[in-house]
């Protein structure tokens, strides 16, 4: 039997019209092992790519002889199963588009982050044959902070937003119950765009009045208003080429839609008292935990709006409608704690994976990252029991959100017919004062003074309410 001969190193071939660049990534990926060819044309590009095929093509976006686009579609045609990516340049969003569709298997912007590039080629010489065979969630391994999901319907999402992230600006509203990760889809979405090298900015508007959002979002000019001491600029300003994130949206007052839909419409606005019409290139990623159609319907959320965010639309399951997903959850976030603390935890006792399985989970993934940091902290050993776990005592205030599972049913209480023997009108007015103060003073990071103008209420007010409902200082 004769021996089997020396693996072949993969064939990359760097199709690129900048010299210096061409020539460092050849010389890069030549010292990691890489067999790399070079070309400065489309034209010679496709030639190289016919006469001696890659594994890998980088193929720069623009080339001066022809559009890069065409040059992928022609490598397409001759190797069906072509692996691609591109390297672009931000504000190619409809090229990038195109590309996806064309069977591009991922972008690098410019300047090439060496260490995101190593990463996405090892990636994609991972792959089988052709773009469609690639693991779903693979295509975000490079990415930091993601975390594990591998249920058929995660897959699923996150090949949706590989597709809807390539796209320039189209609007995203991302529905799902509190704690069921929505806020790390919607960096996930920011970090596989062509904007990755921009800003993302978050805001959640229900944590803030209706003046303070307003500020917040659009900024405002000098003496737009008693404290405007000088200007200031919004987060619409402060995300341009980003990403807005717009958290908790169903609680946005109605005012602020109306300019929320302009910005939407126009990519335009105005600051708090200001004259200039301020344009802006931002993507808007919305999210929820509440029925939108359901607040449309009640006049509480306006149907244009509604329409306009919901381009795409995405829907995150809760934790208990993906129990694959609850040992590489829970595993991710004992790994995570163990490292922060300094503990040796290695892994779950298969105990604690029975009593983890046996949980509803009402808060979530959230719910489960606070019950494995908590456990995390107090306990120590190698292997994680489930005599270690400290779980919630009252699960349902995890679910409910303190003030928000409030807001919830007073908004129930308002939409139903009284019963027949009364509501307790004092009790329920304490119970929400109260809830709203612990409320603005999370808000406030504590800070007194801050949370008295989150509520509009003077600070000896604000003290004196907080004697009545027995909140001590610095009790969030």
């Amino acid at each position: 039997m004769p021996m089997p001969g020396p693996v072949e190193a993969p064939h990359i071939l760097i199709v690129d019209d900048q010299d210096a660049i061409r020539r460092f990534l050849m010389a890069t990926l030549e010292s990691r092992g890489y067999r790399v060819s070079g070309a400065a044309t489309g034209a010679l590009g496709l030639a190289t790519a016919l006469s001696d095929p890659a594994e890998l093509v980088l193929l720069d976006l623009r080339l001066p002889d022809m559009d890069g686009l065409e040059v992928l579609a022609r490598i397409r045609e001759q190797q069906a199963g072509a692996r691609v990516v591109m390297l672009t340049s931000y504000g190619r969003g409809d090229a990038a588009v195109r590309a996806t569709e064309l069977g591009a298997l991922d972008f690098v912007t410019k300047p090439v982050d060496l260490e995101r590039l190593l990463a996405v080629i090892q990636r994609c010489l991972s792959h089988g044959t052709t773009p469609e065979s690639a693991s779903a969630a693979d295509l975000f391994a490079d990415l930091p902070g993601v975390v594990p999901g591998r249920s058929p319907v995660m897959l699923e999402l996150y090949d949706t937003i590989r597709k809807v992230a390539a796209g320039p600006r189209s609007t995203v509203l991302i529905q799902g119950e509190s704690g069921a990760g929505k806020d790390v889809l919607a960096q996930l979405l920011h970090q596989r765009s062509p904007r990755r090298d921009f800003p993302f900015l978050e805001i959640n508007c229900a944590a803030l009045p209706e003046p303070l959002l307003e500020s917040e979002l659009f900024g405002h000019e000098r003496g737009a208003f008693t404290d405007a001491s000088q200007k200031k600029l919004g987060l619409l300003e402060l995300a341009h080429s980003g990403t807005l994130f717009l958290d908790e949206i169903g609680d946005m007052p109605m005012a602020i839609q109306v300019k929320l839909l302009r910005v939407l419409e126009k990519m335009a606005f105005r600051r708090v008292g200001g004259l200039e019409n301020i344009e802006v290139d931002v993507r808007i990623i919305a999210a929820t935990n509440r029925d939108l159609a359901d607040l449309v319907g009640r006049g509480r959320f306006r149907e244009d709006l509604f329409f306009r965010l919901g381009v795409i639309q995405l829907s995150v399951p809760p934790l208990r409608k993906r129990p694959e997903d609850l040992e590489a959850l829970a595993s991710h976030f004992l790994r995570l704690y163990a490292k922060e603390f300094g503990k040796a935890f290695a892994g779950l006792a298969p105990d604690a994976l029975k009593a983890l399985a046996g949980r509803p989970w009402p808060g979530n993934v959230r719910q489960l990252r606070n019950t494995l940091e908590r456990s995390v902290l107090l306990e120590d050993g190698v292997s994680l029991t489930a005599d270690q776990l400290h779980f919630d005592t009252d699960p349902s205030e995890v679910a409910g959100g303190g003030g928000d599972a409030l807001t919830r049913e007073l908004d129930t209480a308002l939409d139903s017919p009284l019963p027949e023997d009364g509501v307790d009108l004092d009790a329920l007015v304490r119970r929400f004062e109260s809830a709203m103060i612990r409320k603005a003073l999370v808000a406030a990071d504590g800070n007194q003074s801050l949370a008295a103008r989150l509520l509009r209420l003077g600070r000896d007010r604000l003290r004196y309410r907080m004697k009545t409902h027995h909140i001590q200082d610095g009790e969030s």
